[in-house]
């Protein structure tokens, strides 16, 4: 009986979380789309998912908040359009030295893969790692995109 209850309480939950979830990305997505319009044309957009979740740069530190938003792939840029607090940050392609998967970054954990991209910005060595729809894809398409075709 407990169990029963138990294994309910779970599948309610999961229910929940994911109608909400449905939501708050319906919410965002009108204005990332208008963010990112704003930036690019459609021929220059690669790639993009509005779904991605930074789980943080290196370089600020493990007490960063993780951040909902747009992640935009184009010839020259990888560019995050975070929600909230709304904030752009963009890694130049020719500025990545690396891409890995892993299932955590900065102290948070995940069940799923995270794309980690490796990076210099003003002679310093940083990371940021992203959880996406599909990690691998956005990582076969960066190393496509990279000048000279991969690293």
């Amino acid at each position: 009986m407990i169990i029963g209850l138990v294994a309910l309480g779970v599948l309610v939950v999961t229910f929940v979380a994911a109608v909400l979830s449905k939501g708050v990305f319906a919410f965002m997505k009108g204005p990332l789309e208008d963010r990112i319009a704003a930036q690019y044309g459609q021929d220059e957009i690669l790639m993009q998912d509005l779904k991605a979740n930074s789980f943080g740069r290196e370089s600020a530190g493990v007490w960063q908040c993780r951040g909902n938003g747009g992640l935009v792939l184009t010839a020259k840029h990888l560019h995050f359009f975070q929600f909230l607090p709304k904030r752009d940050f963009r890694v130049p392609l020719d500025a990545i030295s690396e891409l890995t998967l892993t299932k955590s970054h900065l102290g948070k954990a995940t069940i799923y893969d995270l794309l980690k991209v490796h990076f210099s910005a003003d002679g310093q060595r940083d990371s940021v790692a992203w959880y996406l729809t599909d990690p691998q894809a956005w990582k076969d398409k960066i190393e496509a995109a990279q000048p000279g075709g991969s690293f």
